[in-house]
């Protein structure tokens, strides 16, 4: 096969992931170097990135973990609004990886194709997942699957026959509500109910096999989506309330309701969401108490991740960003690692890295 020469990029210096020509081992690397964490890209406000390596004695035991298990992001972007991926080659590689794509606030049915078109030219690194089956056969050909993720900037009209069309088009993660819409209310209004037409959207989603998400839902809608769905739901991109006070995260009462439905809470790695002071930047150890609380509030089978930004760790402002290994292409082995330390085991660690999403999509996605 031909392959054209070219010259090393420079550290942070974009790739366009739509190079037709770039070998398929080349872009499997950088899909592995930057899959489970997103790795600022320019950088010059953090360090270089052989600084985020593993330094400590379990390091072997975290490689063997993310070598041998399912690694699930519950929200993160491959970079298919921007057409590329901002990001280094180096370091490492992480294998076996399925991982969530953000069909993006603003995506609409319309749009669905060109998303569609950008995955299938590189079919040979990336795999669309629509069914339970699909998620074996990315792990099993070493391809990085992709569910699509719409978050809520569409407008149904009253009309029930666009999930239906969202569902065609590869969509299998639906949030019900970005902002207030005739669904319920979201993050900043926390006494807005779901709505009649709301309980039916979610009665729809749950005939269409797809997943039910509430990151961005206020309070009351959030506790009566959960009431009123009939399968797990999530909130693939939020954190416990109590530990950071912010509309955008989820109170104990909320974190018990999804989790009795089976569903699974992603925390997430914004700023802003982490800490109750967000001035300084926010460590693993301030994920790791995310984690660490929504486990011992709701249980291990219930917490997973979700980092909520752009493949190369790009957040849309400087206030969301974290310090430089929440933003490092091994972010979630720092977590990990972090978590062990506290006494996690490798069957915890398991479920909080994939487990608990992928129980979740066996139960709701077409086998």
């Amino acid at each position: 096969m031909r392959r054209i020469s070219r010259r090393k990029r420079t550290f942070g210096e974009p790739m366009n992931i739509q190079d037709r020509n770039m070998p398929r081992s080349e872009f499997l690397r950088m899909m592995a170097a930057t899959g489970l964490g997103l790795l600022l890209a320019g950088c010059e406000k953090h360090a270089s990135v052989e600084e985020s390596k593993l330094i400590g004695p379990e390091e072997d035991f975290v490689e063997k973990l993310f070598e041998e298990s399912f690694i699930i992001d519950g929200n993160v972007n491959l970079g298919m609004d921007r057409g590329r991926l901002d990001s280094p080659m180096e370091p490492g590689a992480i294998k076996n990886l399925t991982g969530i794509d953000i069909g993006g606030h603003t995506t609409r049915v319309n749009t669905l194709e060109s998303r569609n078109k950008w995955v299938e030219a590189r079919s040979d690194a990336l795999l669309k997942i629509e069914r339970v089956r699909d998620i074996e056969r990315a792990r099993a050909e070493h391809r990085y699957g992709i569910i699509y993720y719409v978050q809520s900037g569409f407008d149904l009209g009253g009309s029930l026959e666009p999930l239906s069309l969202y569902k065609e088009g590869g969509v299998r993660v639906l949030l019900l509500t970005y902002a207030n819409n005739e669904i319920g209310g979201g993050s900043d209004s926390d006494n807005l109910p779901l709505t009649a037409f709301g309980k039916m959207v979610v009665g729809e989603l749950n005939r269409l096999r797809m997943v039910v998400d509430v990151s961005h839902c206020g309070k009351r809608t959030t506790l009566d989506a959960a009431g009123v769905s009939a399968q797990p739901i999530t909130a693939n991109h939020a954190n416990a309330e109590f530990l950071a006070p912010n509309a955008r995260n989820k109170s104990d009462e909320e974190l018990v309701a999804i989790a009795a439905t089976g569903g699974v809470i992603g925390a997430t790695t914004i700023n802003r969401f982490l800490m109750k002071d967000s001035s300084t930047p926010a460590t693993i150890n301030d994920f790791a108490d995310q984690i660490d609380y929504m486990v011992k509030k709701i249980g291990i089978d219930h917490v997973g991740v979700g980092s909520d930004g752009y493949m190369d760790g790009t957040q849309r402002y400087d206030v969301d960003y974290s310090e430089l290994l929440l933003n490092s292409p091994s972010r979630w082995k720092h977590v990990a690692y972090n978590l062990h330390q506290r006494g996690y085991s490798e069957q915890d660690l398991q479920k909080v890295f994939g487990l608990n999403y992928k129980r979740v999509y066996d139960t709701i996605l077409d086998p």
